[in-house]
């Protein structure tokens, strides 16, 4: 377990809108400091105006119609990672796929650097028309396996890139690409500052393995707390000990650091075993967790009051964003922006989460993008 802490007051640009934070009844935003000067006061007000746009009801954006009915029967494979998160992007990929009437192969890795390159080996030794994948490494350790496929026509979308290498390795798509991700850093900065009213210290959990792929959304929140005079702490935690040894790390750097009041995390994941751990701890209430991807469990929190906050992000929604990229590939039809969208983000609080229903998605999707398929 590595802490590390950094500090600094950065400017920002200013948005006229001032808006009230929402939160639990928690005390954990009680110590932040108001911002005195102009920057730091500028830059508090677009915290707030950004947490409150994705506190607010957000529609999935319009999905260009295709010129012409879809090519059935195409071969498509999905080469997904272990995690919760991966399988629902994995089952809603293979959703749209079946709305396409296209046959689909799910391959899962562990995500271990081995069993991902043996399942991408295995892909590249029989090519689809098709292919979506979350990586376990970053592209330009699989350039033999992307070539492979490129040569033989594959149509290929990434799915939260460690790295993007461009359309000359054979990868034309991404989904939760880079400026989605850092735009999820923002989301996260915005939504701890504007609660804390100002100045907090935070603490960011991450697996640095994961740094390609996660740096843009570290970086994004560090942006914004820092721009308000808040601090960030790093808590080095690896993916292997979510649910296992994360809680009790987390615990400890709060106990360590105890003027740390939100602690913040990539991926939901993170938070299995948490609330006990901080029940156990006797810090329940006195800190807020915000996650990325945020699940059922942390709904339910939010509803019964032991959760502040959760940022849901596209699921399976992204697999059928993933399928969007691909139909259009191989129909020919130029992605333009859909090569790299920023994809749906929605915060859930207290008085929103009723709102998500029993998975947090974009409203309609699925319909929408059937619609833009089929004009239906």
């Amino acid at each position: 377990m590595k802490f590390h802490s950094r500090a600094a007051v950065l400017g920002a640009g200013a948005l006229c809108l001032l808006l009230t934070a929402c939160g639990s009844g928690s005390d954990a935003g009680a110590q932040s400091a108001v911002p005195s000067n102009p920057a730091a006061k500028a830059a508090l007000a677009e915290a707030k105006a950004v947490f409150a746009e994705y506190s607010a009801t957000k529609s999935l954006e319009p999905i260009p119609a295709l010129p012409d009915a879809p090519p059935k029967g195409k071969r498509f494979v999905i080469v997904t990672c272990n995690f919760p998160t991966c399988a629902s992007v994995a089952d809603g990929a293979k959703a749209a796929a079946q709305a396409l009437g296209w046959n689909t192969t799910v391959l899962q890795h562990d995500s271990t650097p081995q069993s991902y390159v043996s399942l991408m080996n295995q892909v590249a030794s029989d090519p689809p028309d098709a292919l979506a994948y979350v990586p376990a490494l970053p592209d330009s350790s699989l350039r033999e396996q992307l070539t492979k496929l490129k040569s033989a026509g594959t149509k290929i979308s990434e799915i939260s890139p460690p790295e993007q290498l461009g359309p000359d390795s054979g990868v034309e798509a991404f989904v939760l690409g880079k400026t989605d991700v850092a735009q999820t850093g923002k989301i996260l900065g915005s939504a701890v500052v504007a609660d804390a009213g100002g100045a907090v210290d935070a603490v960011w959990v991450w697996d640095p393995s994961f740094a390609t792929a996660w740096s843009p959304m570290k970086d994004g929140f560090t942006k914004v707390v820092e721009s308000v005079g808040g601090k960030v702490g790093v808590l080095e935690a690896s993916v292997q000990g979510v649910g296992k040894s994360v809680p009790s790390q987390i615990t400890g750097y709060l106990q360590a650091h105890p003027k740390t009041k939100y602690v913040v995390t990539p991926m939901v994941d993170y938070q299995s075993g948490l609330t006990p751990a901080l029940q156990a701890a006797g810090l329940q209430g006195k800190v807020k967790v915000i996650s990325r991807a945020t699940n059922q469990a942390v709904l339910e929190g939010i509803k019964n009051g032991t959760d502040w906050a959760g940022l849901a992000i596209e699921l399976q929604a992204e697999g059928w964003r993933s399928v969007d990229q691909l139909v259009r590939l191989v129909m020919g039809v130029p992605l333009g922006d859909r090569a790299d969208h920023i994809g749906w983000q929605q915060i859930y609080l207290k008085n929103n989460v009723d709102q998500a229903g029993t998975a947090p998605e974009p409203p309609n999707y699925q319909q929408t993008y059937i619609s833009a398929w089929t004009g239906q």
